[in-house]
C-alpha cells in the first residue's frame, strides 16, 4: 500500500511530537548537528531520522490492506526531499501486507543490515505506542537499551502556545509565592513570563531561584521542572478533552441501534456498558492524579513545607505512561465517534455498525490497560 503522498507536507510540520505526528523533519533540521543528537537518534537510517509519523484513523478503503483490526493505524512519510518538503514524499502503512519488504526495497537496504533491524524494531513500538505525546515517548525511550535525545520529548511550538493561557492560570500562585505579591492576576506579565520559560525545554536555568525554593540539587531540578511540565500538559489536554467525553459519554448511552436481533441486541447493549464503564474508569484515573497534584500545588502555595511537592514532581515522569495510555484511549474513542458522525444524522446507527464499531472502542479502551484483570465479558467482547 505504500505510494507517493503528493501533497505538501508542510501541512503537517508540528516541530516536534504531538499525540497525532511525530515529526522527526523539525527535530532534524533543529538539532541535527548536536552531539547528543549524533550518540541519540531516533534511527539510524538518516531518511527515516526526518521522516513523519502520523496515527491515522483507518477508513473503510484502508481495511482491505491492513492486517489490524485496529481503528488507528500507524502511517509514516518520507520526505523526497528534506530540503523542500513540497516535493511531497513516499508514504507507508507499517500495518500493511508487506511492509518489511516495500520499506526496505524502498530504503536500497541490504539483507543483512543491523541498523535496519534495530529501525524497524523501534518503527514496530511506534506502532504499538497509542500517541505520540512527548511524555509519552519519554516513558518508553529514556531508560530503554536504545535511549533517544532529549529533544524529542519537546513540547512543540504549537501546543506550548495553545497551552500557555491555561499554564499561566494554573501557576500564579506559585508566582505570587515568589513575588511576594497578593495581587498578580491570571494575566500578569510576570505569570505570563514564568509560565513561557517553564514551557521552554531550553530554558530551564532561568527559573534556578525555583530549584532553591524546592531544596532540589540540579539533577533533582531537571528531572522535577520535567515532570512538573508533563503534568501540566496532561492537566491540558484534560480539558481540552472533557466536553468531548461528556458528549460522547451521553451520545453513546442515548443511540438507538436499528434492526439487531434479540441476540445481537443484548451484545451490543453490553459491549456498550463495557464501554462506558471503561472510559469512566480510566478518566478517573487520569483525574485522581491531577487532584493529588492540585492539592500538593495548594498546600505549597499555601505556605506549607516544600516537601511533599517536591516529592510528587520527582515521582511525576512515573505517571505519564499510563497518563499517556489512559489518555490517548479515551481521546481516540471520542475523536472517531466525532469523526464517524459526519455528514450522518445522530440519534441511531445499524445493527451491522455498531457490530463493527463498538468492539473496536472496547478494544482499543483495554489495550494496554494492566493495573487490575478484565472481566470475562469485556475480554470476550474485545476479542470478538
Amino acid at each position: 500500500m505504500g505510494g507517493s503522498d503528493r501533497q505538501s507536507l508542510r501541512r503537517i510540520v508540528r516541530g516536534g511530537a504531538t499525540p497525532r505526528i511525530l515529526d522527526l523533519w523539525s527535530i532534524q533540521k533543529r538539532y541535527g548537528e548536536t552531539l547528543e543528537m549524533a550518540a541519540k537518534p531516533f534511527f539510524r537510517n538518516p531518511r527515516l531520522n526526518a521522516s513523519f509519523f502520523l496515527k491515522h484513523t483507518v477508513r473503510p478503503h484502508d481495511k482491505p490492506y491492513l492486517y489490524t483490526e485496529n481503528p488507528v493505524a500507524t502511517k509514516i512519510i518520507i520526505p523526497v526531499s528534506i530540503e523542500d518538503l513540497g516535493m511531497g514524499g513516499h508514504s507507508f502503512f507499517v500495518e500493511e501486507k508487506g511492509f518489511d519488504a516495500r520499506l526496505k526495497a524502498f530504503l536500497g537496504v541490504g539483507a543483512l543490515n543491523k541498523h535496519y533491524d534495530l529501525d524497524l524494531a523501534r518503527i514496530r513500538e511506534l506502532a504499538e505506542i497509542p500517541s505520540f505525546d512527548p511524555f509519552l515517548m519519554a516513558d518508553r525511550y529514556t531508560q530503554c537499551e536504545r535511549p533517544i535525545a532529549r529533544f524529542y520529548f519537546n513540547i512543540s511550538p504549537g501546543e506550548q502556545e495553545a497551552m500557555l493561557g491555561n499554564v499561566t492560570r494554573q501557576i500564579c500562585g506559585m508566582v505570587r509565592l515568589a513575588f511576594d505579591d497578593e495581587h498578580i492576576q491570571a494575566d500578569d506579565e510576570r505569570a505570563r513570563k514564568f509560565a513561557e520559560q517553564l514551557l521552554d525545554s531550553q530554558d530551564t536555568q532561568r527559573l534556578s531561584g525555583l530549584r532553591h525554593v524546592l531544596g532540589m540539587d540540579e539533577e533533582q531540578y531537571e528531572q522535577g521542572i520535567f515532570g512538573w511540565k508533563g503534568i501540566l500538559y496532561y492537566r491540558w489536554r484534560l480539558r481540552e478533552v472533557k466536553d468531548d467525553l461528556r458528549q460522547f459519554l451521553i451520545e453513546l448511552n442515548d443511540v438507538v441501534v436499528r434492526g439487531a436481533k434479540p441476540g445481537e441486541n443484548k451484545e451490543i447493549n453490553e459491549i456498550r456498558k463495557a464501554i462506558l464503564n471503561t472510559v469512566r474508569e480510566r478518566w478517573t484515573a487520569l483525574t485522581q492524579i491531577m487532584d493529588d497534584y492540585d492539592g500538593e500545588y495548594r498546600r505549597f502555595c499555601g505556605g506549607a513545607d516544600s516537601t511533599a511537592l517536591r516529592s510528587f514532581l520527582l515521582k511525576a515522569p512515573g505517571h505519564f505512561g499510563q497518563l499517556g495510555q489512559d489518555l490517548s484511549a479515551v481521546s481516540h474513542v471520542t475523536s472517531f465517534w466525532a469523526y464517524w458522525w459526519t455528514d450522518r444524522e445522530k440519534g441511531s446507527l445499524s445493527a451491522a455498525d455498531a457490530m463493527e464499531m463498538f468492539p473496536s472502542f472496547l478494544r482499543s479502551l483495554l489495550h494496554k490497560r494492566a493495573e487490575k484483570p478484565l472481566d470475562g465479558d469485556a475480554q470476550r467482547f474485545a476479542n470478538g
